[in-house]
């Protein structure tokens, strides 16, 4: 069968993968890549030999079924190759499935495959689609390599250097512009694409987009406003309906924002992070039933992937001991040792959780036992507990009378945390409860003016031309407050500046990069991780 009156494309020099369980279907779609030239073909019959070809060959086009048996799916493993980056800059992706559910097609969208193909597949639809894919994947892939690099400028360049010779993808270069345009910090130049792009058709990407900015400008209202734009006339755009969830809360509307989550999960409920999301939302709201069950969902669909997290087990333990299940925490975190055996930082969170547990469990000797076991490296390594794990330990501290490991836990939180106002109240009132009002007052105000200040003395530092010892100062105040991402901001500034001095450094731009991209993780809609990005890529220059 030939495509109609269209040439066979001229696949001869390209390479494939073929990712399939069913021997007779890789057979089939090697034949048909076959009568297109192609014989640098590949066969994996699981996610996890899919993902150890992706690791040794970088191919030009991969065919990858949905149902891949048992493990991994489709959409879990083109998750982890984009996550280890295995996939080549100009490679296509080819999501293939019998399933024609909404549920199923909705879930495949969310991973953004460049296409989606529904069994039975004709050799006309594959052809046609594997080769605008692959012409454009490979007009798009100097862009896609230089925002792996963290170079947006460039990108940028690329991009415009795109748009003015009129190129067949306008509306994709368009997206990519404002993209990068807020990476690199750019909010006006962002909401200027997004604007023009919104003027011309109501393409829900561009409204999406001005909704973000909104939301980073504290606008929340008109946020909203756009939000419901979306998520009322497009169910393609999911992310959108976590946005609204996410402004919502913000509004204060947590009622909305767990229906925004579960209308969304309804849609396409294989998302780990949208359960967790759903998870934390309806802890807040006390629907504690519905909590357990979003986070154990969360844990399974990301269990055995790179996007298994510490947190979402630590916060199905929460849940369950506030409905007084102390047994059934006792195994979430017993199961949290067993899933993720080798990071060493989830085993050490694993035994702390073990403390509230077994005070709960009514076992205060043996949450005794442990405590005097950890807390060494509680007062050590206080920097390492999630905020909400500091304040779980808080109760059973000061039931067991460690007030030094107490002290100790929360100033680590207030001086990582020194620009979060709620913390610094709820530490307050904890203290107040505990009949030490006066020292909670105290140990807040020192806290935060020991972070403030050492970032006080960097700028001055730097500001007297002693940038050595500003870095070294603020180097050391990283390696002991490695969550604040002010002072890793602050620090990257410095790092940029020695090299705008002294000339670039590979060395000293890996560590503000990782600063940046720290700070990033704790703080993603800071305006200064984009600009210094910008800055960073422009010492190169």
């Amino acid at each position: 069968m030939k495509i109609h009156n269209l040439p066979l494309p001229d696949f001869s020099r390209k390479s494939f993968l073929i990712v399939e369980d069913y021997e007779g279907m890789r057979g089939i779609l090697r034949d048909l890549l076959g009568r297109a030239g192609a014989t640098r073909i590949d066969f994996a019959a699981s996610g996890d030999s899919a993902l150890t070809m992706l690791e040794k060959t970088r191919y030009d086009a991969v065919l990858c079924d949905l149902h891949l048996g048992q493990g991994k799916n489709g959409q879990q493993v083109l998750e982890e190759a984009r996550l280890r980056q295995l996939l080549a800059p100009h490679g296509v992706w080819l999501m293939i499935s019998a399933e024609k559910s909404s549920e199923m097609v909705m879930g495949t969208a969310e991973t953004r495959p460049d296409d989606y193909l529904v069994k039975p597949i004709s050799e006309t639809l594959l052809f046609i689609r594997l080769r605008h894919q692959m012409d454009k994947k490979q007009v798009l892939a100097p862009i896609e390599q230089a925002m792996r690099d963290h170079e947006y400028l460039k990108a940028m360049r690329l991009v415009d250097q795109l748009l003015a010779t009129h190129s067949a993808y306008t509306w994709d270069l368009k997206r990519l512009k404002a993209e990068l345009a807020l990476q690199s910090g750019d909010l006006e130049q962002a909401r200027a694409v997004f604007e023009d792009a919104l003027g011309q058709r109501d393409l829900p990407w561009a409204r999406l987009g001005l909704a973000r900015i909104l939301f980073q400008d504290n606008q929340l209202e008109q946020a909203r406003q756009h939000l419901l734009r979306i998520t009322g006339g497009s169910r393609a755009y999911l992310d959108a309906h976590d946005w609204l969830a996410r402004t919502l809360e913000s509004l204060g509307d947590l009622d909305g924002a767990q229906k925004a989550l579960e209308h969304a999960l309804s849609l396409s409920p294989h998302v780990a992070a949208r359960q967790s999301s759903l998870g934390e939302v309806a802890a807040r709201r006390g629907d504690l039933e519905t909590a357990a069950r979003a986070y154990r969902r969360g844990i399974e669909l990301a269990r055995n992937s790179r996007n298994a997290s510490v947190e979402p087990y630590l916060s199905l333990a929460r849940v369950l001991l506030a409905r007084g299940e102390s047994g059934e925490a006792a195994e979430v975190i017993g199961r949290l040792g067993v899933d993720m055996k080798h990071d060493s930082n989830a085993q050490f969170l694993a035994r702390v959780m073990e403390i509230p547990i077994r005070l709960n469990s009514g076992g205060e000797q043996a949450a005794s036992q442990l405590l005097a076991e950890l807390a060494p490296s509680l007062r050590h390594d206080a920097h390492r507990l999630p905020p909400e794990l500091a304040f779980d330990l808080a109760g059973p501290l000061l039931q067991l009378g460690d007030r030094e490991t107490l002290d100790a836990v929360f100033t680590n939180l207030l001086a990582n945390h020194h620009e979060h106002p709620d913390y610094a109240n709820r530490v307050r009132t904890l203290y107040a409860e505990a009949g030490r009002e006066e020292e909670g007052v105290k140990l807040v105000e020192e806290a935060t003016r020991s972070a403030l200040d050492i970032m006080d003395r960097g700028v001055s530092l730097s500001r007297a031309g002693k940038l050595d010892e500003a870095l070294t100062l603020l180097r050391e105040a990283c390696h002991k407050l490695p969550g604040n991402p002010r002072l890793l901001l602050n620090h990257a500034y410095l790092l940029i500046t020695h090299m705008e001095q002294h000339g670039r450094d590979l060395h000293l731009v890996y560590e503000a990069l990782e600063c940046i991209k720290t700070a990033r993780r704790s703080a993603p809609h800071d305006k200064r991780v984009g600009e210094l990005l910008a800055k960073l890529e422009q010492v190169g220059a």
